[in-house]
């Protein structure tokens, strides 16, 4: 019975951190609409953490064009 619990505890911890570790999706799987443009909804479907749409939107429409998602996809290949 410990053996199963610690075995769940484990594979539970596993899953948690590689949700932790998920990488930003492309521009074009984050643009679920084709628009071109990613906004608030489509931001928060796409795995950025510690960057807010409003930070990164450098044109201020409310939304991202490629050039202004691009920021987040190079600081995660640093």
């Amino acid at each position: 019975m410990k053996l199963s619990q610690l075995t769940l505890t484990a594979c539970a911890a596993m899953l948690v951190s590689g949700a932790a570790l998920a990488e930003p999706k492309a521009f074009d799987k984050v643009d679920a609409n084709g628009d071109g443009m990613i906004n608030t909804a489509e931001f928060a479907n796409s795995g950025v953490e510690g960057q807010t749409l409003a930070k990164l939107d450098k044109d201020g429409n409310g939304s991202l064009n490629e050039d202004e998602y691009s920021v987040v996809l190079e600081e995660e290949c640093e």
